[in-house]
């Protein structure tokens, strides 16, 4: 979902838990990480006291996995994938013998902060940016297209052209077998007053189906 406006980023903060809006309203701003955001929330839930215990867990392919999580408000302590079972001796047995609980997901997921409310909330300011550098550079885009094209029909162009396929015997420098019909940048830092050595004669196949093939 893309925030669009105030409004839409005002029903969205509605939606949120009670500790969510006390982040945005005391600890928001505009380098607030998705990291730091849940480390307030989980903080928050425990008063700032987590109560860290061993328990274990099997993944969707059944692979049997160690976390340190908090009992009281599921967070996971170690960032990353689970911990090594080394971390704990005899940890298998353990979990037979009933000494290790296992991995609380209803209680993680009832805590866990919400990458999306993050997110969307988040987002409204880095989209107006982005939606005014995308304006801005359809528009530059659109212009150097057009000087583009007004040169290409300059004569000052097809002098320069006819320089070029002149040197290269109009045979294509790309594979030395078909008649050159183009005249390829090779670079444009120069363009509008091209050095000769920045300009190929190449023919119309190797030019669109090789050398501009990833550019289309």
């Amino acid at each position: 979902m893309m925030i669009n406006n105030e409004i839409e980023r005002k029903e969205i903060y509605d939606l949120m838990s009670e500790n969510e809006q006390w982040v945005v309203d005391n600890q928001l701003n505009a380098n607030f990480t998705f990291e730091e955001w849940s480390h307030e929330l989980y903080s928050i839930q425990c008063n700032y006291d987590h109560e860290w215990e061993y328990r274990y867990h099997y993944s969707e392919g059944g692979v049997l996995q160690l976390f340190n999580q908090c009992t009281e408000c599921g967070k996971k302590r170690d960032k990353g994938g689970s911990l090594k079972h080394s971390t704990i001796d005899n940890f298998k047995q353990k979990i037979i013998r009933g000494e290790i609980n296992k991995f609380d997901v209803d209680l993680f997921n009832k805590y866990n902060p919400s990458y999306q409310s993050y997110f969307n909330y988040t987002n409204i300011a880095n989209y107006e940016k982005y939606k005014e550098d995308f304006i801005q550079r359809e528009i530059d885009k659109k212009e150097r297209e057009k000087r583009y094209d007004e040169y290409l029909q300059s004569d000052k162009w097809k002098a320069i052209r006819l320089k070029v396929l002149k040197r290269d015997n109009n045979l294509c420098q790309a594979c030395l077998e078909a008649p050159a019909q183009d005249v390829h940048h090779i670079t444009y830092n120069n363009f509008g007053d091209e050095l000769m050595f920045e300009l190929l004669s190449v023919c119309r196949d190797c030019h669109f189906n090789r050398i501009h093939k990833n550019k289309q």
